[in-house]
């Protein structure tokens, strides 16, 4: 039972209801999910929540699908069921192959793609404890040609995630049923 309820739509003022829809819109969801209608309460939350969300995750050098995939790793490493399931539906909606996606929940290590893998494993890293990166870590990025751009950029990711992951377990909110269908 979530610990905040929703604030749906035809209760949202107006300001809250245009961070929804921007948010469905520009993620490109059927609605608005929970995640953003649990923070309507606080359209300062709200608002801050989309802007970090557009700006780190859709926007930026590094593909959204494989910060997606980032997502999923930090929210299954941090066991948020929420999160892990909202972005697992979206790497399927932006069309990672099934066989990755096992790879990624099942082990990570075994992505066959090195710079993928290593840039997850960072991030995972980075979630669990930024302090215990080395330069040997962020050697392995440059090493796959990353430039000090992206790798600021899967900090954030990992920050966003992290974020969340807090936001979603902290209200324990339901799940969303539009992600079955995707």
């Amino acid at each position: 039972m979530p610990h905040v309820p929703l604030l749906e739509t035809e209760q949202a003022p107006l300001q809250v209801k245009t961070v929804y829809e921007e948010f469905h819109r520009r993620m490109s969801f059927p609605s608005p999910p929970n995640f953003i209608m649990t923070q309507g309460h606080s359209l300062a939350v709200a608002r801050g929540t989309w802007e970090v969300v557009r700006n780190v995750l859709l926007c930026g050098e590094i593909p959204r699908w494989t910060k997606e995939m980032m997502f999923v790793a930090i929210s299954k490493d941090r066991t948020c069921r929420y999160c892990a399931a909202a972005h697992f539906a979206c790497c399927r909606m932006l069309g990672v192959e099934p066989d990755t996606l096992d790879r990624l929940v099942d082990d990570i290590t075994t992505l066959n793609d090195a710079k993928l893998r290593d840039m997850i494993l960072f991030a995972v890293k980075c979630s669990r404890n930024p302090q215990s990166l080395t330069d040997g870590d962020y050697d392995t990025l440059r090493r796959h040609g990353l430039q000090q751009s992206e790798i600021v950029e899967i900090v954030g990711m990992s920050a966003l995630a992290v974020y969340a992951n807090i936001i979603a377990d902290a209200t324990a909110m339901d799940p969303d049923e539009m992600f079955n269908s995707i």
